[in-house]
């Protein structure tokens, strides 16, 4: 998997520099997945409902402020419009992700939505030993969704 960081130059404009560079990546590898935190999913929800994206993660979607308002609310107005396979990650119960889901998104689209410890901190990224970034992985290369784990060792059933 190639990962190609958008980081817009000074100036630019942000929007036809993130569909330009969607566009690069396309062209290059002939699909393209995107993965978004914060504030800068609302690019990402931009993206998807507007070009072809396989598979669209989201890490602790936040509403934004400043000029990405004005594509949160572009991405809000046409969230059924998203195509793509989408994995939300939020700390808790998000009220922004909430808004999401109850605003259309997976309207057309399998959504799976994973609730992480708040007290996780940054190093739910950073731990080798976290399953979440084997969750993001596979997600963006395969598809392949989390799988739930049960919440007590009396509801595990071990198959031999």
């Amino acid at each position: 998997m190639a990962l190609k960081p958008f980081v817009p130059a000074a100036g630019e404009d942000l929007w036809p520099g993130l569909q330009a560079a969607l566009q690069d990546v396309r062209a290059e590898y002939g699909s393209a997945c995107v993965l978004a935190a914060g504030a800068g999913c609302a690019a990402a929800l931009a993206l998807s409902v507007q070009l072809p994206v396989e598979r669209l993660a989201l890490l602790c979607p936040e509403r934004p402020s400043g000029p990405l308002r004005r594509l949160d609310r572009f991405a809000r107005r046409n969230l059924a419009l998203c195509v793509s396979d989408v994995l939300v990650v939020s700390e808790g119960e998000s009220a922004y992700a909430s808004a999401l889901l109850a605003g259309g998104l997976g309207a057309h689209s399998p959504v799976i939505r994973l609730c992480i410890d708040q007290n996780a901190g940054s190093e739910m990224f950073t731990n080798p030993e976290n399953g979440l970034n084997t969750a993001l992985s596979r997600f963006l290369r395969t598809g392949e969704l989390p799988k739930s784990l049960a919440e007590n060792p009396e509801m595990c059933i071990i198959y031999g």
